[in-house]
């Protein structure tokens, strides 16, 4: 096989008389010819304080869009009209066209694929066989639920001409920030504060948690910045094991001492260096 160079001429119509050029035309017709008005997809943005993500809930919501006309139960003919064959399509709901050796076969336009044309509108929704409304639904929100997170609802969104599927609704979450609780995953994090003599002696503090309070150990030498663990504290998705609760510990320092505090730390202070003297001066 040769390179490069023209590939001659006959070569547009592949040898066939048919000129390939003709294709996106030919493309655009048929997009013409087949596509009818669809059922609307909706989507809404909802919000949902951060326990009612963790805990689930059932809110209602509001939105408008396209409801199915009552008083011709979405067909779009007028009450006791009769339908009548397409002669577009001979009630075959469908039309043939070709260009040179290419056939193509599409809904028709004029009865929309159903092969029949109704003669006397609905004077409700002029044919259509919807109206624009605001439609109220309930929705049941699972538990764990995350922020970005969107949920598909089908049948729920605008409702298809004469007759045709209704749309679905989809569902933007957007979870609010709480002042106690952050999320990570299936984790929650929390911050809880202790004394410092609690960080030096240990004890026992009472943080929050999803489902109450629980009273946590601080062991003897507890560092600030230290993480504690509450195994299976923390957020139960659908189907999926609860995480865990993170406690970040926090050591509060006194701003202010009694002069008997003063005394004591400072005696503590004066142990330290003299427990560490011995220590440098064997090292040295």
């Amino acid at each position: 096989m040769g390179s490069g160079g023209d590939a001659g001429p006959g070569f547009d119509d592949g040898g066939f008389g048919f000129p390939f050029s003709d294709l996106s035309g030919m493309w655009s017709e048929f997009k013409e010819n087949f596509e009818f008005d669809p059922a609307e997809n909706i989507e809404i943005p909802v919000e949902l304080s951060f326990m009612e993500s963790v805990k689930g809930c059932t809110k209602k919501v509001e939105y408008n869009t396209n409801v199915r006309c009552n008083l011709c139960k979405g067909t779009g003919a007028a009450p006791g009209a009769k339908a009548q064959v397409c002669k577009s399509c001979r009630g075959r709901g469908s039309t043939c066209f070709s260009k040179g050796f290419v056939s193509f076969e599409t809904t028709c336009s004029a009865c929309g694929g159903e092969g029949r044309v109704i003669k006397e509108n609905c004077k409700s929704c002029y044919g259509v066989g919807t109206f624009p409304k605001l439609k109220e639904v309930e929705i049941d929100f699972p538990p764990g639920v995350k922020n970005g997170e969107t949920l598909r609802l089908a049948g729920e969104g605008g409702a298809g001409p004469r007759g045709h599927p209704p749309g679905d609704l989809f569902v933007k979450l957007k979870v609010l920030p709480d002042p106690i609780f952050r999320r990570q995953g299936s984790d929650v994090h929390v911050d809880s504060s202790i004394s410092f003599t609690q960080a030096i002696l240990g004890g026992t503090v009472q943080v929050p948690t999803l489902t109450g309070h629980a009273v946590l150990k601080i062991l003897p030498g507890t560092q600030p910045g230290q993480k504690l663990c509450l195994k299976g504290k923390g957020i139960k998705a659908h189907h999926k094991p609860p995480g865990n609760q993170v406690v970040n510990i926090r050591v509060e320092m006194p701003k202010t001492l009694t002069r008997r505090q003063r005394l004591i730390i400072e005696e503590l202070a004066k142990e330290e260096v003299e427990s560490e003297t011995p220590a440098a001066a064997a090292t040295g």
